[in-house]
């Protein structure tokens, strides 16, 4: 896994977001423990935790300083660990039930998949916790034609756009950028420069809805209550302005989700 070179660029772009991270906020009633799983530099717990004072909100990211730094900004009723067991450690501590609790995953599949994370400790995880809720904000692309390709006008506007060398790294990683998922993937990533090593060899669309859900649901315990997809308004609006491009209504690049436990989750189930 590349390095991120840049801290200070790679949270400031994932705060950009923040909106349409929090979209699950009106949809998780009686929560009152929210678990971010991947929480980065904390960004996301200190913009709900700054809008619901009550809400008690726990960061895991297995990156030592993000959640160190997460730490140094921390407000009170709020906490931040690297390792799995200090979170159920601290779950305990607070008394929180299962009913009580909901698990964010936002911007974390696209990686666990991509660099091969144990997905087996991520189901046990869940299962020691069994909350009420699971959220799911992610890229994932799709649309009807899998093999559908750009025109070539569009293809030439692009390489006249953008730097030789960055278009060679791409399509060194993804493929001809004439097949239009592998434009949107680059859409998606271009203008991530102080980082692009790591970001140029990163799958954004590395898994599907199947193998998601047999890590999240392979119990089959859970209903989904709320599932969208759509394009980040920010990819759309890139690539009109930048490119001249319409990306129309054909395809998809994020989906919004929540899971809601169907039935009791067995009582004293926190231990990994």
């Amino acid at each position: 896994m590349a390095a991120i070179l840049d801290y200070a660029v790679y949270n400031d772009r994932m705060r950009r977001s923040m909106w349409d991270k929090a979209f699950f906020v009106d949809k998780v009633p009686g929560t009152e423990v929210l678990i971010d799983y991947g929480c980065a530099d904390g960004s996301l717990i200190r913009f709900l935790h700054g809008l619901f004072p009550t809400l008690r909100c726990i960061g895991f990211d297995i990156d030592p300083a993000m959640t160190a730094e997460a730490e140094r900004q921390k407000t009170e009723g709020t906490w931040f660990f690297s390792r799995m067991e200090d979170v159920l450690a601290q779950l305990k501590a607070l008394g929180a039930g299962a009913d009580q609790i909901a698990v964010n995953f936002s911007s974390v599949f696209h990686e666990v998949f991509h660099y091969g994370f144990d997905l087996g400790l991520l189901r046990r995880f869940l299962e020691a916790i069994g909350p009420r809720f699971v959220i799911v904000r992610d890229m994932m692309y799709a649309s009807e034609d899998e093999a559908a390709r750009i025109s070539p006008e569009a293809e030439e506007r692009v390489r006249a756009m953008l730097p030789a060398d960055q278009l060679r790294d791409f399509e060194a990683c993804w493929g001809g950028i004439g097949l239009r998922r592998n434009l949107v993937h680059l859409l998606l990533k271009y203008r991530y420069v102080e980082n692009w090593e790591r970001e140029c060899s990163e799958n954004y669309f590395s898994y599907d809805m199947e193998r998601l859900m047999g890590v999240l649901d392979p119990r089959g315990a859970y209903g989904r209550i709320f599932f969208h997809r759509y394009v980040l308004p920010w990819c759309r609006h890139a690539a009109l302005t930048d490119f001249g491009i319409d990306l129309g209504g054909r395809l998809t690049t994020h989906f919004s989700m929540i899971l809601e436990r169907r039935g009791v989750w067995p009582e004293n189930t926190i231990a990994l």
